[in-house]
Formats: structure tokens, C-alpha cells, sequence
């Protein structure tokens, strides 16, 4: 029946617990990169768009992501989770340790690979393994999770700013989940709807072409376009969040991050409030409204000025809270889409291009925001631009996703007999 837990799946609590390490563990490794930046062009004497280029040849991972969440499709979520959480840490090591820019970037190559990973796999877990009326809210558990994970990434690096190494110390901290593997091991069972598609011989008729096929294209191509714009607008003005007020306001480490702390501690709000409302007015309304009203939010956090009345770091924190609740917002209801609209044989690999976008999306955004810095004179004007992007990307998801609220997971993907489905599409 709808909305009630199908025999044999994972227990929710034993689930969700282990998801939430995964997911707070992919929050962290996410948000280093940017808390790191300004230290990291120092060390390796880099300008604006020297940074902006490096991070976008390392968002050529997502080359290794695809065929890991191709993985997850054939061989089980649980065994390709269970890898990522393995593999990141001695490559996060490996970072820690890069005595050279080209290094350093090469080892990202694998470690952002990886990450990638437990982004895509662990929301499928998540809506395999709740009732059709829990799914939005699991989704902003696990996103609240990657949230508590990307602000002890900020704090630690603002911590170890002053350190020899300073950067380093936050690379060599991601190693430390290792330690994690036993727990997620014995918490995190296999999908039994996955089980039940390898069982039925899905997962080996599974072919990445039917995501183009008659019954699927629109929202194979609906979501592929808002994921990939909604994405690019995130990278270029969230990449930047600590650079901006050391590099370009002058602010110390600790106050800059502390003004995104606590702008981001505002923005978790933006996690239940997402699940409440993408389960009230819809995935549909629910990201359009929000990512609407983001681009405005983002060219406020940027235009704060370091000589106003009012402290900078006030400005920024303000600003950044309204980016972040908006954020939340819309990737709750965007993630659940993401994971309710195709069947269980073609969930991963959807994740899979949807990693693809992401990563064309994100070195997009960071050769652009390089590009862009050079004509405008600096990133902040430059990301401010890239960040109305979020206006196409909700036009796309409002006129290509069909809405999925309310719809047990077999007939929001689409695996019930098509004739006892009224108007699949609307």
C-alpha cells in the first residue's frame, strides 16, 4: 500500500543514520575546496582566475563518478558506498601531502571522483528505502547532514588558517572518516528494491538509452537542463564564499568564516522548510520559487561593501543566509525529483549523467567565473551574473519535471503498467 514500508527493506533508523555519516562526510569533502581557496592560490601564487581554473580541471572527476554510479546500478548501492567511503580517505591524504599545483590537482581528479559518488548513490538509497510520504523529508535529513558536514569543513580550516600548512590540515582531517567504515558496514544494508531488480533480471536489461526513450525523455531532458543551470549557478557563487571577503574585502579568515557560519546556520532552516513544502505545494512550486529568488539573494552577498555603516561581516551573514535557506530549498525538492522519476534498473545511472551535468556545469562555472573576472574586473561582479542562471533553470523544471508529490515511488518512476496511469507527464 502506499506510504507503507515494503517487506525486507532497510530499517529506516539503521538507514538513515548510516546515509547521514556518508552524506556529512561528501558536506565536508564539498565545501573544502572552496574554505581552502585563498590559502591554496597563495601557497601556489594563483590570481582569481588562475584559482578559478584549477578548480575547473578538477571537475573532471565526474568522469569517474558516472561510471561509479553506473556501478551502483549493477553491482548494488550498498558495495559502491562502501568503496567511496574506502577510497576517499587516502586520497584525501594523498591532497594533504601534494607537493605541487599539477599534484595536487591530479589527486583531486580521484578524490572529487569519489565524492561525486556518495552524492549521487546515497539520495537513491534514500527514496528506496522510505514510504512514498517520508521521501522529501529523508532527502532534507541527509542535506542537513551534508550541511553540518561543509560548515566543519569551514570551521577547522579558519582554525588551522595561522598553522604551517594551513590548508593541508583540512584535506588530512578527511582522511579521519576511514574509521567510519565499520559502522556504515554493519548499518547500511542493500536496497531490497534493488535486490528485487537484480532478482527480476532488470538490472541486466538496464541500458542508459532508455533514459531517452519515449516514456522518459522529457523528464530525462527536463532534469538534466535544471540540474546542470541550478549547478553552475551554486558553483559560481558559492565556490567563492570565504575567498571574497579575505582576497577582495580584506577580513580575517576567522571572522569570514564565522560570517558564514552563522549565515549558514540560518540556511539549515531551509532543510525542514523544504521537505514541508515540497511535500505541500509540490517538487515543482517548491524549487521554482526558491531559485527564483536566489539570484537576488546572491547579488546581495556579493555587493556588500567592506566600508559601510554596517560591519561586513554582518552584511555577509545576512546575505549568505538568505543564499543558503534558498539553497536548501530548492536541492530538497530538486534531489527528491531526481530519485523518484525512473525505475530502480536506471536510478544510478540517471545519477550517473546527472554527475556529468554537474561536473560540465561546474567547470563551466569556474572557467567562466575566470573568464568573466578578467572583463568585469574581479569574481564578485563576475559570479553575481553567473548566478541569474538559476532563473532558466526553474523555467525548465517548472515546463519539462512532472510533479511527483504524493505518488507511491513505482508510479512516479513509471514501473506500474503505463495504462493505469492518467497523464504521467503533468
Amino acid at each position: 500500500m502506499p506510504g507503507q514500508r515494503v517487506s525486507g527493506e532497510p530499517a529506516p533508523r539503521a538507514a538513515m543514520g548510516a546515509l547521514g555519516v556518508l552524506m556529512g562526510y561528501w558536506g565536508y569533502v564539498d565545501a573544502l575546496n572552496g574554505a581552502v581557496a585563498p590559502f591554496l592560490a597563495r601557497e601556489f601564487d594563483l590570481d582569481d582566475s588562475g584559482i578559478a581554473w584549477a578548480f575547473g580541471w578538477m571537475s573532471f572527476a565526474a568522469i569517474g563518478t558516472f561510471f561509479l554510479s553506473r556501478r551502483a546500478d549493477r553491482l548494488g548501492r550498498r558495495r559502491t558506498l562502501l568503496l567511496c567511503l574506502a577510497a576517499l580517505p587516502p586520497a584525501a591524504l594523498a591532497s594533504a601531502a601534494a607537493p605541487t599545483l599539477l599534484v595536487f590537482v591530479l589527486v583531486q581528479l580521484l578524490a572529487q571522483g569519489f565524492k561525486g559518488a556518495l552524492y549521487t548513490v546515497a539520495p537513491v538509497m534514500v527514496a528506496e528505502a522510505l514510504p512514498t510520504e517520508r521521501r522529501a523529508w529523508g532527502q532534507s535529513v541527509v542535506g542537513f547532514a551534508g550541511a553540518l558536514g561543509g560548515g566543519t569543513a569551514l570551521i577547522l580550516v579558519a582554525v588551522c588558517a595561522d598553522l604551517p600548512g594551513s590548508w593541508r590540515w583540512g584535506w588530512a582531517a578527511a582522511a579521519l572518516p576511514l574509521a567510519a567504515l565499520p559502522f556504515v558496514r554493519n548499518r547500511l544494508p542493500e536496497s531490497a528494491r534493488f535486490e528485487r531488480a537484480v532478482a527480476a533480471g532488470e538490472t541486466r536489461r538496464a541500458r542508459a538509452h532508455e533514459l531517452l526513450d519515449s516514456r522518459y525523455r522529457r523528464r530525462t531532458c527536463g532534469i538534466l537542463i535544471a540540474t546542470l543551470l541550478f549547478t553552475l549557478a551554486i558553483v559560481a557563487t558559492q565556490t567563492w564564499l570565504i575567498y571574497h571577503p579575505v582576497r577582495d574585502l580584506g577580513m580575517q579568515p576567522l571572522l569570514a568564516t564565522s560570517a558564514i557560519i552563522a549565515g549558514g546556520a540560518v540556511g539549515m532552516l531551509g532543510f525542514p522548510l523544504g521537505g514541508r513544502l515540497a511535500e505541500s505545494w509540490g517538487r515543482r512550486a517548491t524549487f521554482t520559487v526558491a531559485t527564483i529568488l536566489y539570484a537576488p539573494a546572491a547579488a546581495g552577498f556579493y555587493a556588500v561593501p567592506a566600508d559601510s555603516s554596517i560591519p561586513p561581516a554582518v552584511g555577509l551573514a545576512i546575505g549568505f543566509a538568505a543564499m543558503s535557506t534558498l539553497t536548501n530549498i530548492a536541492a530538497v525538492a530538486l534531489r527528491a525529483s531526481q530519485t523518484e522519476l525512473f525505475p530502480t534498473r536506471l536510478r544510478g545511472t540517471l545519477l550517473g549523467w546527472l554527475a556529468m551535468a554537474m561536473a560540465a556545469a561546474t567547470i563551466g562555472a569556474q572557467f567562466a567565473a575566470g573568464g568573466l573576472s578578467l572583463w568585469l574586473g574581479g569574481l564578485a561582479p563576475a559570479v553575481s551574473v553567473l548566478g541569474v542562471l538559476m532563473l532558466p533553470a526553474a523555467l525548465a523544471f517548472m515546463a519539462l519535471v512532472p510533479e511527483t508529490a504524493g505518488l507511491g515511488l513505482e508510479a512516479a518512476a513509471l514501473e506500474d503498467d503505463p495504462d493505469e496511469i492518467s497523464d504521467p507527464e503533468r
